[in-house]
């Protein structure tokens, strides 16, 4: 009689065990689908909204300035702050679009309205090499006082 409560014993105990390695498996399955999944989707999402912001588009940086973008390239955003204001943010920095940019509705040529725009293409040439002439862009004002 006391080796079969020594078996009994036993088998309850590995039956423990499998239970165990079932809830740490459900556990992790569980953080996945709570935690993991949704953070990454955000992300794709985030990501996809940098990558297609298009000029026109009202944007927040992660900084909190809001801009309308006037110009984009692979790696960078040009913002109109505010009238003859221009800053170049990396596209990681723009945070969400607060107005996606107009798209152009197809239109007969009688009806097509020729829109100005912002920044002149000469403007931002003299943007791109102001950007190049090898001075740091963010020097400021020489008269300034540093502390």
């Amino acid at each position: 009689m006391l080796a079969s409560a020594d078996v009994l014993a036993q088998e309850s105990a590995g039956g423990g065990n499998l239970m165990f390695i079932i809830m740490i498996v459900g556990f992790i399955a569980l953080m996945y689908f709570v935690m993991i999944r949704p953070q990454k989707k955000r992300q794709r999402e985030q990501q996809n909204m940098q990558d297609t912001v298009a000029p026109g588009a009202r944007v927040m940086t992660i900084g909190g300035l809001y801009g309308t973008v006037v110009d984009s390239d692979d790696e960078s955003v040009t913002l109109e702050a505010s009238d003859d204001t221009f800053l170049v943010f990396a596209r990681q920095a723009i945070a969400k679009v607060v107005t996606p940019a107009e798209t152009e509705p197809e239109a007969d040529e009688e009806s097509a309205e020729e829109v100005e725009a912002t920044l002149s293409d000469d403007d931002l040439d003299k943007l791109r090499e102001s950007g190049d002439d090898g001075k740091d862009k963010h020097a400021g004002n020489a008269d300034r006082k540093e502390y």
